[in-house]
């Protein structure tokens, strides 16, 4: 089985903390699944500012799950992106390479082909881009 990464990126600190504590629930549950033997989809979870995604994350990323079955989201690593905006819509400083990794046109689209991912945002309704 694969880990389960959740990358944050935080201006203020209400990701990072929506992040961890994801984190330490799913922590629980696997303690929990452990004790009943019984297991989920995947084995332990990777908690990460957005911008460690290279050296913690990337290498994971493009191989596949241990098992080598890629044609379930169930076998595939599974991503959580939470992050807010700052300024008017624009990513945290500590997610911004990772964002910029994403739009770049060398990168392959193979890359993240093993992954399966969701997104948060969260947005200012000040602004008029959130």
């Amino acid at each position: 089985m694969a880990p389960l990464f959740i990358l944050y990126g935080s201006a203020t600190g209400n990701a990072e903390h929506i992040a961890k504590d994801l984190r330490d629930r799913f922590v629980k549950r696997l303690e929990d699944e452990q004790q009943q033997s019984s297991s989920g989809t995947f084995d332990s979870v990777i908690c990460v500012e957005g911008n460690d995604f290279k050296k913690k994350c990337l290498p994971i990323w493009e191989s596949p799950p241990a098992d080598g079955n890629t044609t379930n989201a169930a076998k595939k690593h599974g991503i959580l992106v939470i992050t807010s905006t700052t300024g008017n819509a624009d990513p945290p400083e500590n997610i911004s390479r990772f964002i910029r990794y994403l739009k770049r046109r060398t990168t392959s689209p193979q890359t993240f082909s093993n992954c399966s991912y969701a997104v948060l945002g969260l947005g200012d309704t000040n602004y008029d881009s959130f």
